[in-house]
This record gives structure tokens, sequence and C-alpha cells, in this order.
């Protein structure tokens, strides 16, 4: 896995505006964004000067910030490549155009040499010398396909609205989906809570609290039925392929909530009130009243809870092997041992939150070849002139696996570079005007 370093948003001046802030129950203090090494210095600022240090700077940037943006710009994680790509793009002069929607594509006989797009009340027509590439983010919020690829019982993942996406598009020109079974989509398991709003706030449960010692994951039954520490992929995946697998619960002890957080619950534990006020998160004294409000199996979920408490002490977990690779390691807690992902759920009040699966990202796509070019259905398979197709647009190269973090963004990145450097190797189309625009109707 490689992740981006921090970059700092203001030197892209006005063009910070264009980088879409992260969804906020992802930030602190109202905007401020935090990797994995920042958050491990923030839990451990009274136990160590390093991390005090490392916070204060932290907090420091971010209260400068806000006396002049709307957030801080100290970018990290998806923000911070999205921000320094965009940051060459403005160093090169490239024109970048927003709220600018695509009509159709152009072509010379059988070769995409352009689109039409509709953009500040124009229809413009912008040719391509070399080609066109996809790279609109996939079906994801596209409503025909999602309903054909994606199961009901997915919880949705809003992502920036494309206007159904291009792909449509391109099947009309003949290209086909991929069809792999079970490899529509990226999953992971999330909580969803109501904004004041009205939106839905939907947080994906990566690697924060599911793995922690003290926690479980349980059914209606109140029994395990996945390993709470393997990838976000494969328990979501897991959660829908049980028959009572959905909703799932995430039991924690008052010690596990406090120490990591739950969900969009800060660790510490502070303003509890407004997220057991809304439903969020469910609190009791005792395992059986926690049972009683999650309308689940008392019995089970005890026995479920007192189990668990012996793998906390011999560190081994016979059930579902929690905690025995290193990428599960990982996600667990060093001060704990024998197992850094096993510890004991005794101390109450306890607390619950419900886990749907939801889509990520999707993995099906344009089927293309090794350059990027989008492909004609039938055989042999030939490519459509001038056409390519980059990161979620296109066909997974890992069908319905999901080996490690970056299976959408490393993809997308590799294959626009292999379009662009496919496109760079042909002589150039025309050297037409590239571009044309008239008033709308």
């Amino acid at each position: 896995m490689l992740e981006a370093l921090p970059f700092d948003g203001r030197q892209l001046g006005e063009k910070f505006a264009l980088v879409r802030p992260p969804i906020p129950e992802f930030t602190v203090l109202g905007g401020m964004m935090v990797d994995r090494i920042d958050i491990s210095h923030l839990l451990k600022l009274t136990r160590s000067f390093a991390s005090l240090r490392h916070s204060m700077r932290l907090v420091g940037r971010y209260l400068l910030d806000r006396t002049r943006y709307s957030r801080g710009t100290r970018l990290v994680m998806g923000n911070a490549l999205v921000a320094r790509l965009l940051h060459s793009l403005i160093r090169h002069d490239v024109a970048i155009w927003t709220s600018t929607e695509v009509q159709d594509f152009l072509r010379d006989n059988e070769r995409i040499d352009g689109v039409r797009v509709l953009r500040d009340g124009r229809v413009c027509e912008v040719r391509a010398r070399c080609g066109v590439v996809l790279a609109t983010g996939g079906f994801n919020d596209d409503p025909t396909p999602r309903r054909r690829l994606i199961s009901p019982v997915v919880e949705h993942t809003p992502r920036a609205r494309t206007k159904g996406g291009l792909q449509h598009m391109a099947l009309a020109l003949g290209a086909r989906m991929s069809e792999v079974p079970g490899a529509s989509a990226f999953w992971a398991p999330v909580s969803v809570r109501k904004r004041a709003d009205g939106s839905n706030a939907v947080f994906p449960h990566f690697v924060l609290d599911r793995a922690k010692p003290g926690t479980v994951v349980v059914n209606r039954q109140g029994r395990r039925y996945l390993n709470e520490s393997t990838s976000y992929h494969l328990f979501a995946r897991t959660m829908q392929d049980a028959d009572d697998g959905v909703p799932a619960f995430l039991i924690a002890d008052r010690n596990a909530l406090v120490r990591y957080g739950l969900g969009m619950i800060r660790p510490g534990g502070r303003g509890l009130r407004r997220f057991l006020r809304d439903g969020y998160l469910v609190e009791a004294d005792s395992l059986d009243a926690l049972a009683a409000r999650l309308e689940i199996d008392a019995t089970g979920l005890k026995q479920t809870v007192e189990r668990m408490n012996g793998f906390a002490r011999t560190g081994i977990d016979q059930d579902f092997a929690r905690g025995t690779t290193a990428y599960e390691r990982n996600l667990g807690d060093p001060a704990f041992s024998p197992n850094p992902t096993l510890g004991p759920i005794t101390t109450a009040p306890f607390y619950a939150i419900r886990l749907y699966p939801a889509d990520i990202g999707a993995s099906a796509g344009l089927v293309t070849d090794v350059h990027a070019r989008v492909l004609k259905a039938g055989n042999p398979r030939t490519p459509i002139a001038g056409l390519y197709a980059a990161g979620n647009d296109m066909q997974s190269i890992m069908g319905a696996a999901y080996p490690g973090p970056g299976i959408n963004l490393g993809p997308a990145v590799v294959f626009a570079y292999l379009a662009i450097e496919g496109m760079l190797s042909e002589p150039a189309y025309s050297n037409i005007n590239p571009e044309r625009c008239t008033a709308s109707d």
C-alpha cells in the first residue's frame, strides 16, 4: 500500500475550492483532516511529548487555516493525492472545466474524436486529436445498472454526481460491461446517521474500531458469524452472504468506546447524548438490557461475550482466528497482549451500533485491453478507435478480489498513464480547432 504524503492546499490558491472535502465525519474539530499517523499521536498526546508536539502543530495549523478557509488546508490521504495531481495540471496550464455535462461522443467514421458538452448555457464541441478517456467513477450512482448489479440490502455511499456516467454512451457504441459473478463492486461495512440538514452520513468502518480489543460483532441471534479483523471488503461480502448478516451489531464495552471510539463517536467518549438521542448509538447497563434494546437474542449475546472474554485471556480466537495475520494485528492495539485485537468485554455500560454493507467503488466496468482501450463486444474483440477508460469506468484488473487498500486508485493511476502513453505513441488524428461553442437551445 502506498499512502499520499500530506499536501499543503494553500499552493492551489483559488483552485483549492475545487477539491471536494471529505465527509465531515472523517474530520475532527469541524474540518481538520487526519491520517493514521496523526490519529496515533492524538491518542497518545497525554503520554508522549513527541505526540503532544505533533498534535499541537496540527491544531495550531488548523486554527490558523480557519481564519481564511472553510476547512483545514493540510490535506491527507485521497484529498492529498487529488490536490497534488490538480497542482500539476495548474502548473502546466491545463484547462479545467467543472459543471460541464457531456451529451454525446463526436465521431469521424468509426473513430471517437471528441465530445459534445453543455457548459455555461452553451453547447460546445471539443475535439480530441488523440482520443477520449472515460474516468467518471463507474456505475454506482447510475440507478439503472445499480438496480441490476447491486444487492438491495446494500447501503448507498453517495459520490460526486456524474449524470449517470458515460458508460451507457460507450455501450451504445458497441462496448460491453464485464460480468464476473460477485464482482460488481468493492465493499465496506458502514453505519448510518441522519445529519442536521437531513442528509445521511454514511461512515465506512475501515480500520478504527471493529478489530479493537473489547469489541465483537454479532447477528440478531447474538452470535458471531465473521472475523471482525478481516478486510473491510471481505467483512461486507460476508455480511451479504450470511443468512442473517444485515444488519450486524458492533458491540463494545465502556473501556473500548472511550479508548478507541465507535463509528462516528470519537475516542474519549464525549458528546454521547446526541448519538443516543437519535438512535445511532445504543447504550445499556447490562448485556440483557442491550439485547432487549437491539431486539436481538440475549442468551446468544451473553454466551458470545463470555466466549470472547475467554479468547482475550488466551489470545486465540478458536472460532474465526481473529488477529492471526499481520494485517489483522495491525488493526488492533499493540498495547494488548497476547493478541492485539482481543480484549475483555466486561465494563458497563455496554454500547452498540448497527452496521450495513455498502459499495465503495465499482469493480464491474467497460471491458478494456492492456492499453486501456475500450473493446467492442464480440469475438475477436477490437478496440473502439479513440476511446479509452480508466478508474472505476473500466473493469477492475482484480475481478472480485480485494487484496489490499488502493485497489481503486492504484489501477486508476496506472491505466490513465497507459492510456495517455498509448495515445501519444500514435500520430495525431487531426489538427482542427479543438473547441467550438454555440448557444444552447
